[in-house]
């Protein structure tokens, strides 16, 4: 068996909700799996803690100032590569619009349409059983 990398990726991931509806952004053609839907957020910069890493995230890709809650889960994935902390976020300021860089689209769904949509990134419904979405 192979031994966990010792130095992981790690990323932060926005849990936004809103009238019952969870924020989704559908990835742009030119990035890491494309055009497959999920939660925003993105890699943790050196020298950032998540809250930090969450709020420059969320400008950068929808445009929205956010006040970070609480984490709600850590995900390990890919052998523990990649570890993601699931915030949950309150927007402040501004209407999420998708950066075209980044994002070719973004919906308000409910719990139940994430878990029925295609093209959803494996470990999304993942992270909904465990904050019991």
């Amino acid at each position: 068996m192979n031994a966990p990398p010792s130095n992981p990726v790690l990323g932060v991931l926005g849990i936004i909700r809103e009238d019952g509806r969870l924020l989704m952004i559908q990835r742009a053609g030119t990035v890491r799996v494309p055009f497959a839907w999920c939660f925003p957020g993105g890699h943790i910069e050196e020298g950032e803690t998540q809250q930090q890493a969450l709020v420059r995230e969320m400008q950068e890709e929808i445009h929205v100032d956010v006040e970070p809650g609480e984490l709600l889960m850590t995900q390990t994935k890919h052998d523990g590569a990649l570890v993601l902390y699931c915030w949950s976020a309150m927007i402040r300021s501004g209407t999420p619009r998708p950066n075209p860089r980044e994002i070719a689209d973004l919906r308000w769904l409910t719990p139940q349409e994430i878990r029925t949509m295609p093209q959803v990134l494996p470990g999304t419904t993942d992270i909904l059983d465990v904050i019991g979405l």
